[in-house]
Formats: C-alpha cells, sequence, structure tokens
C-alpha cells in the first residue's frame, strides 16, 4: 500500500481520536455514577421526544381547527379543498401520537406510509391551492 505522507499523519490522528474516544467510553461504562447519570439523561432525552411529539400533534391539529372553521365562511370547489385540508391535518397529527407509541416514525412500516401518503396529500393539496388560487380573489 503507497500513502502519502499527509495521508498517513491523517489517518493516525483519526486512529488515535478513535483510541482515546473508545478508551473514554470504556471509563464511563466502568464508572456506576456515569451509567446512572446516563440512564437519567436518556430518560430526559426520551421525555423530550415524547413530549416534543405531542406538541407537533397539538400543532396540526391546530392548524386542521384552522381550515375547519375556514371552511366554514367558504363554499363550493374552496370549501370542499379545505374541508379535505382539515382531515389530512387531522390524519398527520393523529399519526404523530401514534409515533409515540411505537417509538419510531418509519416503523412500523404503515407509520410511515401513513405519514409519507399525509404529505404527499398536502403537497398535492398545495399545488391545487396554488392552480386554483385567482378562484380565490372573486367576491
Amino acid at each position: 500500500m503507497n500513502l502519502t505522507k499527509g495521508a498517513a499523519i491523517r489517518l493516525t490522528i483519526l486512529f488515535v481520536c478513535l483510541g482515546i474516544g473508545g478508551a473514554y467510553s470504556w471509563s464511563i461504562m466502568l464508572n456506576p455514577a456515569s451509567l446512572e447519570q446516563a440512564e437519567a439523561q436518556a430518560k430526559l432525552l426520551e421525555q423530550i421526544y415524547v413530549n416534543g411529539n405531542y406538541i407537533e400533534a397539538f400543532l396540526w391539529f391546530s392548524f386542521g381547527m384552522g381550515f375547519a372553521l375556514n371552511a366554514g365562511k367558504t363554499s363550493g370547489k374552496i370549501r370542499n379543498h379545505r374541508l379535505i385540508t382539515t382531515l389530512i391535518f387531522f390524519l398527520f397529527g393523529g399519526s404523530d401520537i401514534v409515533e409515540v407509541q411505537t417509538g419510531a416514525w418509519w416503523s412500523p412500516w404503515w407509520l410511515f406510509v401513513w405519514k409519507a401518503s399525509c404529505v404527499v396529500s398536502m403537497v398535492i393539496l398545495f399545488w391545487v391551492y396554488l392552480r386554483d388560487r385567482p378562484l380565490a380573489n372573486k367576491p
């Protein structure tokens, strides 16, 4: 193997840093107080994840309520569009609540499909809104 002097120096530095990081990790794992601290941090991060998803679900439900209230002020094609948008936002908020129970947005597979279909639906609804926007400006 033919390495330049610069590449050899960089690889040496990389391996030394990896060795130091590995030794530090082992020292933490052998220290019971550090292990308890790591467990407490993991619980804190899990609680942040759970609360964050509930807050996100609340935001999606709020957006859905905004569209529902706006749908009451409109009629025809625009009203139907707003009602469908309300449903999509409620479904997306519901998927966040299910995500808290499963622990991941990609697992199980059907939750990923649920979320992806909501995102695709939002993109389509936004495209329809942009396409029909002149209709909304008519009295």
